[in-house]
């Protein structure tokens, strides 16, 4: 079973995240959303998720222990694992921002092609999990989680400035 949510769950969340980044766009501009508000937003919930990683009890745990008592393989692979864990707000936030940011053929395909190496990197994990476990302990694993959470932090601080900055922008760019 194991397996199989494995294999769905990334193969469903980087097709996922691909159709995010190629249809973002459109669905910011048809809400009225700027680029700069989805930063703002995107990285307040990027960084809540990063303060639930440092306090060490993190959200999707209590997801995945919901879907693990339906039993249902494909259920599961969807959510909790696929959304919101592997394409949750930060990476949507990141797929439409880079998205926005892709002005041609080129830089939109080197987008698409990272979101895949990053959920073969994510498989390859799956697949070697036991294994990392072992290497790092239980401990090592916690420590490298919440370092890993400091940086997330951080990028979230760089979303919410980039996004507060673009809206200032734009608005003294009205004001003239």
């Amino acid at each position: 079973m194991r397996e199989r949510v494995s294999k769905r769950a990334t193969v469903i969340a980087a097709v996922l995240l691909i159709v995010i980044a190629l249809s973002g766009g459109a669905v910011l501009k048809f809400f009225g959303v700027s680029v700069d508000s989805l930063r703002i937003a995107g990285g307040i919930l990027l960084f809540m998720v990063a303060i639930d990683m440092l306090k060490g009890s993190p959200a999707s745990e209590k997801y995945f222990e919901k879907g693990m008592q339906h039993k249902d393989v494909d259920s599961l692979a969807v959510f909790p694992i696929a959304l919101p864990i592997y394409s949750g707000p930060g990476a949507i936030t990141a797929a439409i921002v880079l998205a926005s940011e892709a002005k041609d053929l080129l830089r939109m395909s080197l987008l698409i092609l990272s979101i895949v190496l990053i959920y073969i990197l994510v498989r390859i994990t799956h697949i070697f999990s036991e294994e990392i476990t072992r290497i790092l302990g239980r401990s090592g694993a916690d420590i490298f989680a919440r370092v890993m959470a400091i940086f997330l932090a951080g990028i979230a601080a760089e979303y919410i400035s980039q996004g507060f900055f673009g809206e200032v922008h734009k608005f003294l760019k009205n004001i003239k």
